[in-house]
């Protein structure tokens, strides 16, 4: 595999609060929240597998634009 290839799951996960499937209710309070412009302190908990980093990616995404994933 070279460094250029996506896994699957990297590749179908969804980017945006709109293409959320599963944690629909989710995303939708998040993104009031980004909208609202007043965005408490938020702890994200769950078991393996449930979708918290792809969550916290689409929120980071939606605060900060496209460029989040190359931050440090």
């Amino acid at each position: 595999m070279s460094s250029g290839s996506l896994l699957w799951v990297d590749k179908y996960r969804p980017s945006t609060f709109d293409k959320f499937v599963i944690n629909r209710d989710i995303a939708d309070q998040l993104k009031k929240l980004v909208a609202s412009g007043d965005f408490p302190h938020t702890l994200v908990y769950g078991p393996p597998g449930a979708g918290k980093k792809t969550l916290v990616m689409a929120l980071l995404r939606e605060l900060f634009g496209a460029g989040v994933e190359k931050a440090r």
